[in-house]
């Protein structure tokens, strides 16, 4: 058997991560190159930059059609971005030179949310090219939006679903921790969020998105309430911040899925410094009432290493197109006509 050849691109903590996880812990796959934009780390070596403990003898790259026809990798990984519009653009060189792609991109968890016409145009183009793009993750790509939906398929019936994550942030990558406000006063909060300076979580429409289409259900609209700080009732420290009381440790957000009026999907995120306990729960009002419980919470840098290398094999031996993971995972409940799930052609 072949191995997989595959090409590194984005060499951030979310990257150098995976890189890491493929060299020291994975077999039949293997590196025949890399990509970052950064000047700093462009000709180093990549098991360097990565941190992997050894050179590898692969020099970073920061030329992707080249690279793509000198080394004809199966499958292109991107740790890049968390925008669409950027991604798309990114991994172009990719499907026009015949690689696969599989991503951590948030918003191309359901890219037709974001952008319908350009998802359009690279999917007819991934087509052309016989290649498959996806975006994947813990989240949005599994917990607050496959697992229930998974979770469905034995149900007769389903009315409603809940989904909670309650994250201990304490071990997460310090721009993770950045990006919930983790350290700001209160007001400094506020106003990077007003500003777009911090986002808060990224994905939670797409993951409303993925459930819809997984059950069948046509929303009307997808409110997401702003960002909140979680506010230190004691000091609290992890590895890269020490939060004063009174300051942000952290951040929560709602949002909802509205289909006939009714909030028929609801996403509960939380994420700060200490969360005890932690946990995603999965509750499903419907044929039979289901509640399900992970405690402590899935470690998300791990658990994002782990369904991106997890589901190499699977996009490359997918269908081409841009594709969710509804494509990848078609297990759930089936509302209305079922004859509209089939996908001909």
């Amino acid at each position: 058997m072949q191995e997989i050849k595959v090409v590194h691109v984005g060499l951030g903590p979310v990257g150098s991560r995976i890189v890491r996880h493929i060299v020291n812990e994975r077999k039949g796959i293997r590196y025949v190159g890399a990509i970052d934009v950064q000047p700093e780390v462009v000709g180093q070596d990549l098991g360097k930059v990565a941190e992997v403990g050894k050179e590898l003898g692969i020099p970073v790259s920061n030329d992707p059609r080249k690279l793509f026809a000198e080394t004809r990798p199966d499958i292109a990984i991107y740790s890049t971005t968390s925008f669409v519009k950027d991604l798309f653009q990114q991994i172009e060189p990719a499907i026009e030179s015949g690689v696969n792609v599989i991503s951590t991109c948030e918003q191309l968890a359901f890219p037709d949310f974001r952008d319908k016409e350009l998802t359009r145009k690279y999917d007819e183009l991934a087509k052309k090219n016989n290649v498959t793009v996806l975006s994947t993750g813990i989240n949005p790509g599994f917990l607050m939006d496959v697992l229930p939906a998974v979770l469905t398929a034995g149900c007769t019936e389903v009315k409603s679903i809940e989904v909670t994550r309650r994250m201990d942030a304490s071990s997460r990558r310090k721009p993770f921790q950045k990006k919930i406000g983790t350290s700001m006063a209160p007001e400094e909060f506020r106003k990077a969020i007003a500003e777009g300076k911090i986002t808060g979580h990224v994905g939670l429409e797409e993951s409303i998105c993925l459930i819809a289409d997984a059950l069948g259900w046509e929303l009307d609209e997808i409110t997401v309430e702003s960002a909140e700080p979680v506010i230190a009732e004691k000091e609290v420290s992890s590895p890269f911040y020490t939060v004063k009381k009174g300051h942000v440790k952290g951040t929560k957000q709602e949002a909802y899925g509205i289909v006939k009026g009714e909030r028929k999907i609801c996403l509960f995120f939380t994420a700060f410094l200490g969360a005890t306990p932690s946990f995603d729960a999965v509750r499903i009002e419907g044929t039979p009432r289901i509640e399900a419980r992970v405690s402590p919470c899935w470690q998300g840098d791990d658990g994002t290493v782990a369904m991106v290398v997890n589901l190499i094999p699977t996009v490359i031996n997918a269908r081409p197109g841009v594709l969710t993971m509804n494509d990848i995972v078609p297990i759930s409940f089936k509302s209305g006509d079922m004859s509209r799930f089939v996908r001909h052609g």
